[in-house]
């Protein structure tokens, strides 16, 4: 009670992504408007910031995914860094940015990070669980930015990031350089992202989808 008045909770949302999991199970138990937990087939919850998990859910709707391999056990990747062609992206499962992603011009250097990565620490909090190899993408690297409610998803910006090489790091931010939503570009990239989170079953609040 405020001031003589009643308040009721309507919404459960993230402040930030290192809120995201709990907002989820805290609103799904709740019954409040948000996005509830993602489940596999067999009732089992599904982190939806797991980047191999989201490939893997991308591909099988059909959608366009990356070639990759993730694991806890450095043999369960090893052929996939064996067979790849390099340079290859190493990212910890759950990374938010650019944290803790490498990009490895070698196997011997792969293997190095990998094993780092697994020993360390993740921004957001928490060890790291898990460590995804996946194909390097050539290209520039976009950004779309959304509102949703109730599935209905509304683009706020679309962003290509000015990523350049520096100390020693392929991904540091010098900047994001806004682009018109109206661009060939936003016209291929918008769709996607909207799929993308509908896969993902996030139907409320912020995304920010690369």
């Amino acid at each position: 009670k405020t001031m003589g008045a009643n308040l009721e909770v309507v919404a459960c949302l993230a402040g930030g992504e290192a809120g995201v999991d709990a907002a989820d199970e805290i609103s799904e138990a709740m019954g409040l408007l948000s996005n509830g937990t993602l489940r596999d087939s067999n009732g089992a919850i599904l982190n939806r910031r797991d980047k191999k998990i989201q490939q893997e859910l991308l591909r099988a709707s059909g959608m366009r995914a990356v070639r990759q391999a993730g694991s806890d056990k450095f043999e369960d990747v090893e052929a996939f860094l064996r067979t790849e062609s390099y340079p290859i992206v190493l990212k910890p499962t759950e990374s938010a940015g650019s944290d803790g992603v490498k990009l490895c011009p070698n196997f011997e250097e792969a293997k190095g990070h990998f094993h780092q990565l697994m020993n360390s620490q993740l921004v957001n909090g928490g060890d790291c669980g898990q460590v995804l190899c996946q194909e390097f993408l050539r290209g520039k690297e976009y950004v779309v930015d959304h509102v949703s409610l109730n599935g209905v998803h509304k683009t706020m910006m679309v962003w290509v990031y000015d990523k350049r090489e520096r100390n020693g790091s392929a991904f540091v931010y010098f900047g994001c350089v806004p682009i018109e939503a109206d661009s060939e570009e936003a016209k291929l990239i918008i769709p996607y992202i909207r799929k993308t989170l509908d896969v993902l079953g996030v139907k409320n609040g912020p995304s920010h989808g690369e």
